[in-house]
């Protein structure tokens, strides 16, 4: 078997083991599975930022030979390889982790010690590793590209503003619905609409809020129609399931009634980083109220509520 490296050792497994994480998360969950739990904190891969974890999985940025020993000076080869086995099992994928190594080379009838041993010989011969990595020039050739890229996006003109209409449309109808529920829910009223508007001045306020929110985003949507160029077509659908995946935790909690629900998940889209949303290098194309907009367009959507529906007794 040809040395293999870390990026072709995480793709390889990432249908057995990554469950719905992100790829991301899962770096963070392989790195942290194989070090120490002293180790981790120190751990200067884990601190990377969330878009970097992503290189290291797809093999666009190699692991330095510095990093590559503290990993391997810190590495818990029991601890990894109890955890790999519970993710093969809860996959139901032992066949297919014994076959990737086959292909590799390996045969075993223990692929979670085989996969915890080949991980570890990868570290330890990256750590070896004196000679730059063929793909050096290719990366920063590849930086410069996309540091050109950002500066150009940078220089977008705002996408032209969609104004609130003084009437909701029909479109607004299912999130403004489910807002209406939402203080319904937190007073306790069971038909909360329009009408309960003007003795609820605070929820007036806020659906005045949300609106704007709204239409921001909607401001994007079409804005990103209008940019020519079949790359930025889909980047709408990239924020919203960005923006969906950094805030389901939140969405999935328990919470005091449908309207703190919908104001913690609200606090958590500002901070939803969007590394895959290529706009995101612009503050015309992103900010805290387009990221809020765009939470109603996932309600519209199906894809979040505020009133989740109670079993019955």
């Amino acid at each position: 078997m040809q040395n293999m490296i870390f990026s072709e050792y995480a793709l390889g497994l990432l249908p057995y083991i990554s469950g719905k994480s992100s790829k991301g998360e899962y770096l963070t969950e392989l790195i942290g599975n194989f070090i120490q739990d002293g180790a981790m904190d120190a751990c200067p891969i884990l601190q990377a930022k969330a878009d970097t974890k992503c290189r290291y999985i797809n093999g666009t940025r190699r692991i330095s030979p510095q990093n590559a020993q503290y990993l391997y000076n810190h590495r818990d080869i029991d601890k990894f390889s109890k955890w790999l086995g519970d993710r093969i099992d809860d996959s139901d994928s032992f066949e297919n982790v014994a076959d990737w190594l086959h292909e590799n080379g390996i045969d075993t009838k223990e692929p979670d010690s085989a996969c915890a041993n080949l991980l570890e010989s990868i570290f330890l011969d990256a750590s070896k590793s004196t000679k730059s990595n063929p793909t050096d020039q290719e990366t920063a050739i590849d930086m410069q590209l996309i540091e050109d890229i950002q500066k150009k996006i940078k220089q977008l003109p705002r996408p032209a503003d969609v104004p609130v209409p003084k009437e909701a449309t029909q479109d607004e109808r299912i999130y403004i619905k489910e807002l209406y529920k939402a203080y319904g829910d937190a007073e306790g009223i069971n038909s909360f609409s329009e009408k309960d508007l003007s003795s609820y001045p605070e929820y007036a306020e806020d659906l005045d809020d949300r609106r704007i929110d709204y239409y921001a985003a909607e401001s994007v949507r079409r804005g990103v129609l209008e940019l020519k160029g079949n790359n930025l077509i889909g980047q709408f659908e990239v924020l919203k399931n960005e923006t969906l995946d950094g805030v389901k935790d939140t969405a999935n909690r328990t919470h005091l009634n449908g309207y703190e629900h919908m104001l913690a998940v609200m606090e958590q889209s500002i901070n939803v980083p969007i590394s895959n949303y290529i706009l995101c290098a612009s503050p015309y194309w992103i900010n805290g109220k387009i990221k809020k907009g765009v939470c109603h367009h996932l309600v519209n959507d199906g894809k979040l509520v505020w009133i989740k529906k109670r079993k019955r007794q």
